[in-house]
């Protein structure tokens, strides 16, 4: 193992993949781990509309702070991706484009029929990911 791309939104279950896959990293002395943000769009009447702040956005790249941090305190050296679109579309083609070798996503933990309505990102990236797929809880 040698590219680890790790998913993030700003929630507590994206810091806990953020931990897990600097442990990862730090044990298979990996040192660079990319991390992704993928700003979701929403469909409207008048056309797509992004749901944050555009990439270009200075305040959309503050979301990587902490992240960065846990892996820096580990040694590591984060690579950092903000893109638009459909997280778990945007999360798999990273994977594929970059070649990595895992990727490492938190699990929101949704309710079964929240799960059913709005699909689940992390079952999405591991049913279409070209590489393994390690869900931190």
């Amino acid at each position: 193992m040698k590219k680890i791309l790790v998913a993030i939104d700003g929630s507590v279950h994206a810091l806990k993949a953020v931990e897990m896959a600097a442990e990862l990293a730090s044990e298979h002395r990996i040192t660079d781990v990319t991390l992704i943000n993928i700003i979701p769009i929403i469909p409207t009447e008048t056309g797509p509309f992004p749901t944050a702040a555009l990439p270009e956005d200075v305040e959309a790249w503050e979301i990587f702070k902490q992240p960065k941090e846990i892996l820096r305190k580990v040694g590591v050296n984060p690579l950092l991706l903000l893109e638009e679109g459909d997280p778990a579309s945007g999360i798999v083609e990273a994977a594929r484009n970059g070649n990595f070798d895992l990727v490492v996503v938190g699990h929101r933990g949704l309710s079964p029929i929240e799960a059913f309505l709005l699909g689940s990102v992390s079952n999405r990236v591991v049913t279409h990911a070209p590489c393994s797929v390690l869900v931190v809880r």
